[in-house]
């Protein structure tokens, strides 16, 4: 009987861990699109655009100094549809960032991190999720893709 406790039902309790898994580690790259909120247009890539894409900044602060999150643009993995911005958060998890589209529009937007539950098997991971931008809930759309409407 100890040899059922202290063997097997361990092996069969973990059994479902063994074998060919892919755990998540923490993830807090987003996607965006900017677009008119009327007409629903992308702003900064295509015919009208109103910002330029290399002027955009995702930037958040840390005491007196300014954290810029990564950010770069590329193509949209959903056929027809205009170009992404790509932005990994920080790993130090703020909880404000601000978007400066040009020198003079800049917004507000909150993050969230939350944990997600992998057990029993994996470790739990974090993941980036944009809440709000000026106090607004973002849309988030096909593919993750959230959408800052101005």
């Amino acid at each position: 009987m100890k040899l059922l406790c202290f063997f097997i039902l361990p092996l069969a309790i973990t059994s479902c861990c063994l074998g060919n898994r892919k755990c998540q580690a923490d993830n807090y790259n987003t996607r965006f699109r900017i677009i008119d909120n009327t007409t629903g247009k992308d702003l900064v890539f295509g015919p009208n655009k109103i910002y330029d894409q290399n002027a955009i900044r995702f930037y958040s602060l840390n005491g007196t100094d300014t954290i810029y999150h990564h950010y770069g643009s590329g193509a949209n993995p959903n056929p027809g549809q205009d170009s992404l911005l790509y932005v990994s958060m920080d790993y130090r998890k703020a909880e404000t960032v601000f978007v400066q589209l040009s020198n003079t529009d800049r917004d507000t937007m909150a993050v969230t991190y939350p944990l997600t539950d992998a057990s029993p098997c994996c470790a739990d991971y974090n993941t980036a999720k944009p809440v709000t931008v000026n106090n607004i809930p973002l849309e988030q759309i096909t593919g993750g893709v959230f959408l800052i409407k101005k």
